[in-house]
């Protein structure tokens, strides 16, 4: 049998598992975020992920998690595939809440779910359009839990980085959040931008030490400040 043959069918019965756990998981998850989101997150959420990336043959380490507390904090990664949600999803010890775009709320199940759970939406392109949203956003996270940003903004095929949105690191300052850097290595590998076919292999993940938002003025010129040093972190640690 063809060797590309083989690998579309492989490809294909692992997006059919990945549909039905997202079924499943997210009717579960909706059920239970009527009465705790949180216990939704540490539970079917996280099983979601552990069961999809072991059908799906990727080993997953994680490093610096002693890096990692229960307190309000921006996770900033660098976002290469789908699976990145998948990956993160399968170990986080704590309840979070991540940044996604509109489009995924069109999702069947799975954009019931998150929009239950309290995830945060953004444009296509990353930014906010909608000031009220904004505004709302700002007051969950002063008073609230771990969220996920990818500060590219979009899913990055390519070696290196796409330069940073300024949103989330408006959001950290004025909100006083610290951004807690998540670096994310072989997600890109496991599938390719445009493409359909799943790979086995090895993601790392790996969280560095939290930046101080409060050592840089709220003005204009601190966030972008702010967004620079974050992205210098990045570039050296990739």
């Amino acid at each position: 049998m063809n060797i590309n043959l083989v690998k579309t069918i492989i490809s294909i019965l692992k997006w059919s598992i990945i549909a039905v756990l997202t079924v499943f998981f997210g009717l579960l998850t909706i059920i239970i975020s009527l009465f705790s989101p949180k216990v939704a997150c540490l539970s079917t959420v996280k099983y979601w992920g552990k069961l999809i990336l072991f059908f799906c043959n990727i080993n997953l380490k994680v490093k610096g998690i002693e890096n990692l507390s229960n307190k309000p904090l921006i996770i900033m990664y660098n976002h290469k595939s789908f699976f990145d949600i998948f990956c993160f999803s399968s170990f986080m010890p704590y309840d979070w809440r991540a940044m996604m775009k509109k489009e995924l709320l069109k999702f069947p199940v799975f954009g019931q779910a998150v929009k239950i759970m309290g995830h945060y939406f953004v444009a296509r392109d990353g930014s906010f359009e909608d000031r009220r949203e904004v505004v709302k956003m700002l007051k969950k996270i002063k008073n609230g839990k771990i969220v996920f940003i990818a500060p590219e903004g979009t899913r990055n095929p390519n070696p290196g980085l796409l330069d940073f949105k300024t949103g989330g690191f408006f959001i950290a300052r004025k909100t006083d959040t610290n951004i807690l850097p998540m670096i994310i290595s072989g997600a890109g590998d496991i599938l390719d931008k445009g493409s359909l076919n799943i790979k086995s292999g090895d993601v790392e993940i790996s969280f560095l030490n939290e930046i101080n938002v409060s050592s840089y003025p709220s003005d204009k010129d601190g966030i972008n400040s702010l967004r620079e040093h974050t992205f210098k972190v990045f570039q050296n640690n990739l």
